[in-house]
């Protein structure tokens, strides 16, 4: 390990640095935590008049203890570009494999902040626990008998880290980088209690473990495992809040401003976390809900059509289709689904929504990212106040799809229309009661569906005078309204 340590003109008295059980009596705080600690290099930074105050005194004393010592030249700090160039400095010494212990004492005006700066900064972008510690000769609290404590400032940096990553788990819902920060501060609680016994033994884990699977689990869309319970297992947002009420008061006594965040992150959760083991009724409607709504608000568009999709076959499932996992009825599911596709527009066009995410925009009109969001929304507030009850009155006849135009086929793949048949035309004496024809079909067939007590629905278009012989394009019927219109017809 290497002593980076600057180096200042003032005059400096001698005090007896004591640090992790040991003292060391020096007029250098550098000599001292030379002394104290198992470094086995040393970099000084010092201005030129600091050098010429102090160097040689401080290079003999280093030189004594058989410790290599360098001194770096810094600039005063008299403008930006020598407080930039300091900053550069200190970052080439810090950027390295190396662990370094960093002493601040010495340091004057705005070292000690751009040194803390530069620990940040390189934190930041090598993303993971820095092997940097941060320390500081407290020379102001020394006691009448002139010992003085050296204190380990490294907390506070690593508070910037969590910090930091719980505003990107709050503003993304990613946490594996605060999960590994939230485990390396348990281990460092764990070794200071074992030295210590102070008090009760911290538990971070759990904290952290919980963290990194409710993330998991929200970043794969596992919506069995964030809102639903398995036997005796609380679901994966259950875990969390837990989790985040045990580890308050920990992180309450070892990093207090951290434990004034974990509000926020429990107002995240919170919304996800009634006990359920299935998602029909008007508990399992919210949930799914609340869970779209968290994704919309973490910018994850894709996910949150996903949710709204499987939350509007919900409402059509029995409780078997609506519990992933080994009690999950597929067929079951695949029934709701039809309904569901048979149900209105606004589930179809859901479904088209979804997909124009899911396939990129591959299509000749494909929606901007501000008409997504706003489309989003409002079939998240639509879902909301959906009604349980609405289920379209069919049975589990066949589906027909009569066209013989390549566009309207593929708008009602768009849609997610479940079809049985798709057929060019239509021999109406195939149709069995209880089945259900879309199309456009002439008035007379559409009248012999109906009297086969079979349901007919029409797609309609607002088709403008020019467009009218055309062969349209999927993108072409959306653009025209495109939908589908229950009608009966009958001979008189």
């Amino acid at each position: 390990m290497k002593l980076i340590s600057f180096l200042g003109t003032g005059k400096y008295e001698s005090v007896c640095y004591h640090w992790e059980g040991k003292r060391y009596e020096s007029r250098f705080v550098a000599e001292a935590l030379a002394r104290l600690s198992n470094v086995t290099s040393a970099v000084i930074l010092a201005t030129e008049g600091a050098e010429q105050t102090h160097g040689q005194a401080l290079a003999d004393a280093f030189a004594n203890a058989a410790i290599d010592c360098q001194f770096k030249r810094i600039r005063n700090g008299q403008s930006p570009d020598e407080l930039w160039d300091n900053f550069s400095i200190l970052t080439d010494l810090l950027d390295t494999e190396e662990p370094a212990l960093l002493d601040i004492t010495h340091g004057f005006r705005s070292q000690p902040f751009f040194a803390g700066a530069v620990v940040a900064f390189l934190r930041t972008i090598r993303n993971k626990t820095s092997s940097v510690r941060v320390v500081h000769g407290a020379f102001e609290a020394r006691d009448a008998n002139n010992q003085t404590p050296v204190w380990d400032l490294t907390p506070f940096v690593e508070l910037l880290d969590i910090t930091q990553n719980i505003h990107i788990f709050l503003q993304s819902g990613q946490a594996e980088n605060l999960a590994a920060h939230i485990e390396e501060l348990g281990r460092k609680l764990a070794c200071e209690w074992a030295r210590t016994k102070q008090g009760p033994r911290p538990q971070l884990d759990n904290f952290a473990k919980a963290l990194r699977e409710f993330s998991e689990s929200l970043t794969t869309v596992r919506v069995g495992q964030i809102l639903l319970s398995n036997g005796r297992k609380p679901s994966k947002a259950a875990q969390l809040l837990q989790a985040i009420d045990e580890a308050k008061a920990d992180l309450t006594q070892h990093l207090p401003p951290v434990a004034r965040v974990l509000d926020a992150m429990r107002a995240m959760v919170e919304p996800l976390t009634p006990e359920r083991t299935d998602l029909t009724g008007d508990e399992g409607k919210a949930l799914m809900a609340s869970l779209a709504r968290l994704y919309l608000s973490l910018g994850r568009y894709a996910e949150t059509g996903i949710v709204l999709r499987e939350g509007w076959v919900n409402l059509y499932a029995t409780s078997q289709a609506t519990c992933p996992g080994q009690s999950f009825d597929k067929q079951e599911r695949e029934k709701a689904e039809k309904r569901m596709s048979l149900a209105g527009n606004t589930e179809r066009e859901l479904a088209g929504l979804r997909n124009d995410i899911e396939h990129a925009g591959f299509r000749q009109q494909p929606l901007p990212p501000q008409t997504i969001r706003e489309k989003l929304q409002r079939f998240l507030d639509t879902f909301e106040q959906a009604q349980l009850a609405t289920k379209p009155e069919t049975s589990e006849g066949t589906i027909w799809f009569v066209s013989r135009h390549p566009g309207a086929v593929a708008w009602a793949a768009r849609q997610g229309l479940k079809v049985d048949r798709q057929v060019a035309h239509l021999d109406p004496d195939e149709v069995q009661a209880g089945d259900t024809v879309i199309g456009t079909l002439p008035v007379h067939l559409a009248a012999q569906v109906c009297a086969r007590k079979a349901r007919y629905l029409h797609l309609s278009l607002d088709l403008p005078p020019e467009a009218r012989g055309l062969e349209l394009s999927a993108d072409d019927l959306e653009r025209y309204g495109a939908r589908l219109e229950a009608y009966h017809i009958a001979q008189e």
